[in-house]
């Protein structure tokens, strides 16, 4: 069970004492699914909590996040005083993480019988990716799905490798763990985002990772023994497994593609597939990562004014969405793969667990290398060892550092 719900028995014993302000009406007595109550920020959770690592914590959002999860019945409705969610997002209506937000937005208003409505801005309208942190923390909107990417320079504890193997639920899992349930991590992890001034509230699915190339390849090996120029801008993960490197941006890859400036590259597959990188790149495979991110993401003075059933009813809704966007990314990976393969004539290429595990360990030193030289600079080297430490343990890998 995750820090989402860490208060959630405490928070059930509160709304009874207090009907008259607003309640809870439940229609079974048995625990709720993992994800399904919400946590208040408040000083009787803090004092619950007593596992933050000493060195880093001390606050009562890293003892929130260390604190037991306690399970609680799942509430049919939830009866609260009218609320509108001011959500800013990069995201257009009709793209996936557009259809995610909708889902939040539609299965709050039924939860809460139009009690919580939303003002949604979309297609960053209001903020781009890179201003999404500053206008959640600033309390110019209430809540963003924050892509953690671009913010790594300022939350660097998210600095962590953002997928894993496994498949979709498999990086869930795993950044839930260490943002939510493992109490140092989360206690770390929470704690950076109180000081910036956010709560984050769940974490959404992002799909899987894929290579595409202009040659025929069976393996890792035959795949990079195949490619001159392999074209990306992460060069530290490909370099490790032995490609040579030419930078170059996602906008540019489909042209340099067509015209041979480089033969190889990778990414997100949904995005490739977007830009129609199958019309010239005939050879694909999926690499054995899933990305996950795209935290909701909450003002925190905001969110720690909601009254409890408000707060209750948000986090239900942050934690259905998140298995929503699990089934939402696994039908748009197979409709992916489907389309590859039709447009191409040709199948994609599985890789063997070995070629798997091997992406995986250069992917992940490559990460941490520049997660550990980001926290040196900005003294967190202590904690982030341990959230990277916790990583590895996570995915199976045997970090040497």
């Amino acid at each position: 069970m995750k820090f989402k719900k860490l208060v959630a028995a405490l928070l059930a014993v509160m709304m009874v004492a207090s009907m008259a302000a607003c309640g809870t009406s439940t229609a079974s007595s048995a625990p709720a699914e993992a994800g399904s109550e919400a946590p208040a920020a408040t000083e009787a959770t803090a004092a619950e909590a007593t596992e933050a690592p000493a060195a880093e914590a001390g606050s009562a959002a890293e003892a929130e996040a260390a604190s037991a999860k306690e399970e609680t019945p799942k509430a049919d409705s939830i009866e609260c005083d009218p609320l509108t969610i001011n959500f800013s997002t990069v995201y257009n209506e009709t793209e996936t993480g557009g259809q995610i937000i909708k889902h939040f937005q539609d299965y709050i208003s039924e939860l809460t019988g139009g009690a919580i409505e939303m003002n949604i801005y979309w297609g960053g309208t209001l903020f781009s990716d890179a201003e999404a942190l500053d206008g959640v923390n600033s309390g110019a909107v209430d809540m963003t799905a924050l892509g953690h990417m671009p913010h790594l320079a300022t939350l660097n504890y998210l600095a962590f490798p953002g997928f894993a193997p496994g498949g979709t639920q498999a990086a869930l899992d795993y950044f839930d763990t260490l943002m939510f349930e493992d109490p140092e991590t989360s206690a770390l992890i929470q704690q950076e985002a109180a000081d910036n001034g956010i709560i984050y509230l769940n974490v959404l699915a992002g799909g899987a990772n894929a290579f595409c190339t202009t040659y025929e390849f069976t393996d890792l090996d035959s795949m990079i023994s195949g490619s001159k120029s392999f074209g990306n801008m992460d060069a530290a993960i490909f370099e490790k497994l032995g490609f040579q490197v030419t930078s170059v941006g996602p906008g540019d890859c489909y042209d340099a593609l067509q015209r041979g400036l480089i033969d190889s590259t990778q990414m997100g597959l949904a995005p490739m597939v977007s830009m129609g990188w199958e019309e010239v790149a005939s050879y694909w495979a999926l690499d054995g990562t899933y990305t996950a991110g795209n935290m909701f993401t909450a003002n925190l003075d905001w969110w720690n004014n909601l009254s409890d059933a408000q707060r209750q009813a948000i986090q239900q809704a942050c934690d259905e969405v998140e298995e929503y966007s699990a089934g939402l990314y696994d039908d748009s990976i197979a409709s992916d793969c489907a389309t590859i393969e039709e447009k191409t004539g040709n199948k994609m290429v599985e890789f063997s667990d070995a070629d798997v595990e091997r992406i995986w360990a250069a992917t992940f030193d490559a990460k941490a290398d520049s997660a550990m030289q980001t926290a040196e600079a900005n003294g967190k080297a202590e904690g982030m060892t341990k959230i990277l430490e916790k990583a590895a343990e996570i995915t199976g890998y045997d970090w040497k550092h």
